[in-house]
Formats: C-alpha cells, sequence, structure tokens
C-alpha cells in the first residue's frame, strides 16, 4: 500500500536524522519505491505528482486533503498529515505499524519483552506493573530523579530497562534554559516552526496547561517516541479506567499476569485492551493482524477506545466494528467506547451486589 510505503520510508529517515544528523544516502528504500509507485499511479491518473523525494516529504507536511494527487486508499483522514515540523506524525507512525516495517515498534516490543522476561524470571508482577505505570505518569524528569529511581528497591531489577526507555531531550525542549513539563500528558513542550514552544503530543488532554518546569542544568530526559505513542499514550486511558473503576468500588487490575491484558476488573471478569488510535480503519487493520486474545480467567473481553479519538467522533466504533473481519467473528469480545466500558462493568457489579 502505497500510503504505509511513504510512512515507514518518512518514519525511517527521521530515525536516521535522529541518531547521525544527516540526510541517508541513499534514501531509503521503502521511500524510493514510494516515490515511483505514487509517480506511477499519478500518471496514470494523469494528475500532478512528486518529482523527488523531498517533493514528497513536502506532500507529507500538507493535509491529504491538500494533496496534489490523493491515491484512492482506505483509511486516510483529510486533515491528517505525515509531518508536522519534520517530524512523523501518529498518523505517520500508525500507517508504518500497519505496513508491519517500522524499526521503532520493534525497539518498542524488545524493551517491553525485555522487561517482561526479567519480571518475570524474579516471579515479581509487581515489578512489571510499577514499570508500566512510571512510564504513564512520568513521561519526563530530571535525570536524578531516574537515577534516583532507578535505586529504588521496587525497580532495580529493571534499572537497565530504564536507563533505555528514557533518552535526553532535544534542544527544542531546552530552548529557555528549561523544560517545560504538559499539565496534559505529562511530556515536553517542544519549540515548534512558528517560533512557540507548546505540548505537540498526539492525544494530549490539556496541551495548553503546565505541570511543572525542569532546569535544563539538571537534565531533562524523556520517553523515546515509540514508547509516547505505544505505551504512555494509551496508557493514560488504561490509568483513567482503572480509577474509575475503583471509585465504583470495583477492584482493577492494571497489566496482570505480566500484561495478560490492559485491564482487568476483579468482581467482574471482562479483559479490556485499551486502543488510541486515531484512525479506526487502521486499527481495524492492526486488530486483524494482531488479535486480542482474551486471558485466562476472563469471561468477556473488549476492545477499549480511549475517549481522546471518540468524542466527537460518534462513527469511530462503526467504522472499526465495519472493516474489522477478526472481530466480525468473534462472540466473546467486542468494541466499545471507554465510557461505555466502564458504565457496563459498573452496572454489572452493582446487579450483582444486588
Amino acid at each position: 500500500m502505497v500510503i504505509s510505503l511513504v510512512a515507514s520510508g518518512l518514519v525511517e529517515l527521521s530515525q536516521h536524522l535522529e541518531r547521525r544528523g544527516a540526510f541517508p544516502v541513499p534514501y531509503p528504500a521503502a521511500l524510493q519505491r514510494a516515490l515511483d509507485r505514487l509517480t506511477a499511479m499519478g500518471v496514470i491518473a494523469g494528475a500532478e505528482v512528486p518529482r523527488s523525494v523531498m517533493d514528497l516529504a513536502a506532500w507529507a507536511h500538507l493535509p491529504f486533503v491538500q494533496w496534489p494527487f490523493r491515491p484512492a486508499v482506505e483509511g486516510l483522514n483529510d486533515d491528517e498529515s505525515l509531518l508536522i515540523d519534520g517530524k512523523p506524525t501518529k498518523a505517520c507512525l500508525e500507517w508504518a505499524v500497519v505496513s508491519g516495517d517500522v524499526e521503532g515498534e520493534i525497539r518498542e516490543r524488545l524493551l517491553i519483552h525485555g522487561v517482561l522476561d526479567v519480571c518475570k524470571a524474579n516471579d515479581d508482577p509487581g515489578a512489571y506493573v510499577r514499570f508500566r505505570r512510571l512510564l504513564v505518569e512520568k513521561p519526563a524528569m530530571t535525570e536524578r530523579d531516574l537515577l534516583v529511581t532507578m535505586a529504588q528497591p521496587g525497580f532495580a531489577i529493571l534499572a537497565q530497562h530504564l536507563r533505555g526507555a528514557y533518552r535526553a531531550a532535544p534542544a527544542e525542549a531546552l530552548a529557555t534554559g528549561e523544560a517545560v513539563v504538559c499539565g496534559g500528558c505529562g511530556h515536553l513542550w517542544t519549540l515548534q516552526a512558528d517560533g512557540v514552544r507548546r505540548c505537540s503530543e498526539w492525544d494530549c488532554p490539556a496541551p495548553t496547561t503546565i505541570k511543572k518546569r525542569l532546569p535544563a542544568s539538571e537534565g531533562v530526559v524523556w520517553l523515546s517516541r515509540e514508547l509516547r505513542m505505544f505505551v504512555s499514550g494509551p496508557g493514560r486511558a488504561e490509568l483513567r479506567i482503572a480509577k474509575a473503576l475503583e471509585r465504583a468500588g470495583v477492584t482493577a487490575q492494571l497489566w496482570p499476569d505480566f500484561d495478560a491484558c490492559d485491564v482487568l476488573p476483579v468482581e467482574v471478569p471482562w479483559a479490556a485492551d485499551v486502543k488510541s488510535w486515531t484512525n479506526p480503519v487502521r486499527l481495524a487493520w492492526r486488530l486483524t493482524e494482531r488479535p486480542f486474545v482474551l486471558p485466562r480467567g476472563a469471561e468477556r473481553g473488549f476492545i477499549v477506545i480511549a475517549k481522546e479519538q471518540t468524542t466527537g467522533r460518534p462513527e469511530y466504533l462503526r467504522a472499526l466494528r465495519n472493516h474489522c473481519t477478526w472481530l466480525k467473528g468473534q462472540s466473546r469480545i467486542e468494541a466499545v467506547s471507554e465510557k461505555a466500558f466502564i458504565d457496563r462493568v459498573v452496572r454489572e457489579f452493582r446487579k450483582a451486589q444486588a
């Protein structure tokens, strides 16, 4: 699929620039293939086509609705773009993941699997939960705070993995000698192309609020991009769900049995796999490729869509259900909104208590 090729190539190009600070020669193979395929499609359609890889990168900064030639591909939102200020957007990462060819997801999975291996070897599921929770609650901190956390007894066996999860904050986050921690998502504000620092995280619920400021002189770290997308993003919804259930008197387990699911209410064993993908069609393809498996002891399963994606988008769940061939064949697993899952669990819990 041509858009997946474009996205994969742009992600690879961005990762090369992050590591080496220079454009690779030759360009990533996926990006060159994407250019060739898009050019062929445009010529057949008699439309304007990108003349070079750099021209294609310029297109990638535009919303899809503004592309001179837009391929007839499902899963494209008109207002989405693949790059913002030269960096891959969440839509770009989702398209790259759908193609199964993105280094970032591989690094994320290697890190999480490494953590799981250590926790299983030490028979310490609590350490895994603490690790995941830290990544959600403290995606950015000072170097000193990271070192202190690594030395704590509850994190000692995962010190190496903690170090691997965080990266030095980029220069654009330290423009005034301090880092601004966003009050909505806990990530760092960065300097944008218009010269203004602000939060640019994909799913931040309150991007104009400030949690605190960290002096650059103390060293500032934040999560790698892949962990921001695949762990801390949906993790905010996972924590919200657990807290809402606990307020209603339901015991909620987070990432139980070494990540068998994301949230499992004890009194109502309905397992939740929480997703925060911006596009339901791309998520449908992903679920068909990598289905959710009901954990042992769970009576039912739910693909729970974070509220950041369903708010103001009543068509999201309908599109997901219509396009996911795997979901259509399930009798005990269904897709619901974050609110619907909480309400149904609480209702079931109270019915059992009556």
